[in-house]
């Protein structure tokens, strides 16, 4: 059985619900025991999910922020794509302790988890 899980969330927040079921996965692993090490890559338009300031009351939807929370407050790592972020969102703040990667670090931490799986 695989030791890890690694979801990718390439999707905005809000208007698709792909970002919303990852993050549950991610965090449902954790909190359910079945895969501890369970945790979160953001990249392309996923990285906006990271974004401290989000009004999803706004448009009814819920926030993606307290599931990627819970998941740090787990010992679990929410990664961000740096370079997608600025390139998106330029210097907006991020939820702490979202941890700001370059594409080379990216990489690496695909290549740290047994599973894999995108959003």
């Amino acid at each position: 059985m695989a030791e890890s899980l690694l979801v990718l969330i390439t999707k905005p927040p809000y208007g698709l619900e792909e970002a919303f079921a990852g993050a549950r996965l991610a965090l449902g692993g954790k909190v359910s025991g079945i895969m501890d090490n369970s945790n979160l890559l953001l990249m392309g338009d996923g990285t906006l999910n990271a974004l401290e300031t989000q009004s999803p009351g706004a448009v009814g939807m819920p926030s993606n922020l307290e599931a990627l929370q819970d998941i740090i407050d787990l010992d679990g790592s929410v990664y961000c794509v740096e370079p997608d972020l600025r390139a998106r969102a330029g210097d907006m703040k991020v939820l702490e302790g979202v941890k700001l990667i370059s594409w080379e670090e990216a990489r690496a931490v695909v290549k740290a988890h047994q599973l894999v799986n995108t959003f």
